[in-house]
């Protein structure tokens, strides 16, 4: 049986492999592959406290739902509007120095931006979906 600590370290170590920005449901279901008794109270709690320690982000996604991020650096999002998908944005040195330069100049922490709309798998279905009705 796995104690408290083994049970947090399970939820961080989940979350390293996984990179995928993973929800509370889909940390606790891999969870429960090495710890079949872990309870879904148990990821949120062990979540939260990785997001006090700065370990764990938190990304809202769509339709408000929470999404999890082991990357702390600062980035930006592209969320798909269709599948709900989070996905790291590539984006150009220049204008996160900028960002950064501005959160210093305002006096915040970090920034988070998120852009919405539909991932390269939406727009290929999407696609090819339209190119059916015109059959």
């Amino acid at each position: 049986m796995a104690n408290f600590s083994s049970r947090r370290q399970a939820v961080l170590e989940v979350m390293q492999k996984m990179r995928c920005h993973p929800s509370a449901d889909m940390v606790y279901e891999e969870c429960r592959k090495t710890i079949p008794n872990i309870s879904l109270a148990t990821v949120y709690r062990n979540l939260a406290f990785y997001e006090k320690q700065g370990l764990v982000g938190r990304v809202v996604g769509c339709d408000n739902k929470e999404r999890y991020d082991v990357e702390m650096d600062t980035h930006c999002h592209i969320i798909c509007t269709k599948c709900g998908e989070v996905m790291d944005m590539d984006y150009p040195q220049k204008l996160k120095q900028y960002l950064d330069d501005y959160c210093k100049q305002e006096g915040f922490s970090k920034f988070g931006l998120s852009f919405y709309g539909l991932c390269d798998n939406c727009k290929s279905n999407q696609n090819g979906n339209d190119n059916l009705k015109e059959l």
